[in-house]
């Protein structure tokens, strides 16, 4: 029997006292796209000005603690925030994953709510709206590649080593990496998650590598005076 797999009394699940890694996760900062709300995907949108000051609040609130590695999608918005932070933590080089790519909303990309109501139809909208795991995007990624993806993802995240380490990527992908990184099944919960730009999550990971969510889109450093960013837990 692996004894290592074996909770003490004074343990419960998510709540152990023993020491482990912990995952950040970080939604990339604020885009023009996002401002004007487009759907972005694949499409690889830089980070605007507001979006630049987001990730050095958010490389701020890090700076306190030991980062060890940072990990970001490929895509400009996510990597220049990574980048940002990383500067901020001291960590010289920022990993990419490409699993961690936005989802591909295909002819939707570029598009806003009402672009895409106007030249899809209102119904399939709202078909994708409330079931996206069952519909897919005009040409876009289907439901099953994204799951498959962030899968691929969260087998490349847990099977690293360090203590503490930064993921920053975006709000779709993020969304499905999370109902794998925490075992929760596939569901229409996906996008009943809100994750704002530059917002932080944490992930930790007991030494029974059990992961539990600890706390979800903690965005209090992008709206306090920054003077006291330095005090805020992580």
């Amino acid at each position: 029997m692996n004894q290592e797999k074996i909770h003490t009394t004074e343990e419960a699940p998510g709540l152990s006292p023993s020491a482990g890694r912990r995952i950040f996760l970080v939604r990339h900062g604020v885009t023009e796209w996002n401002k004007s709300f487009r759907y972005q995907g694949s499409t690889d949108i830089p980070l605007s000005s507001e979006g630049r000051e987001q990730a050095r609040l958010t490389g701020k609130r890090f700076s306190k603690i030991k980062v060890d590695a940072i990990i970001s999608s490929p895509l400009v918005r996510s990597m220049e925030t990574a980048e940002i932070i990383g500067s901020a933590c001291g960590v010289p080089g920022v990993q990419t994953l490409e699993t961690l790519r936005e989802v591909n909303f295909g002819d939707w990309e570029g598009l806003t709510v009402r672009g895409i109501v106007d030249r899809f139809s209102k119904e399939t909208f709202e078909a994708w709206r409330d079931s996206q795991i069952d519909v897919t995007p005009s040409n876009g990624e289907t439901p099953e590649a994204v799951f498959a993806r962030a899968k691929q993802a969260s087998d490349h995240i847990c099977g690293m080593r360090e203590e503490n380490l930064i993921v920053v990527a975006h709000g779709a992908i993020f969304r499905a990496l999370l109902l794998h990184l925490t075992g929760f099944p596939r569901s229409n919960i996906f996008w009943r998650l809100r994750m704002d730009n530059c917002s932080i999550s944490l992930l930790n990971v007991d030494k029974h590598g059990i992961r539990s969510l600890s706390f979800f889109n903690d965005v209090t450093h992008l709206k306090i005076p920054e003077n006291f960013i330095d005090i805020l837990p992580l």
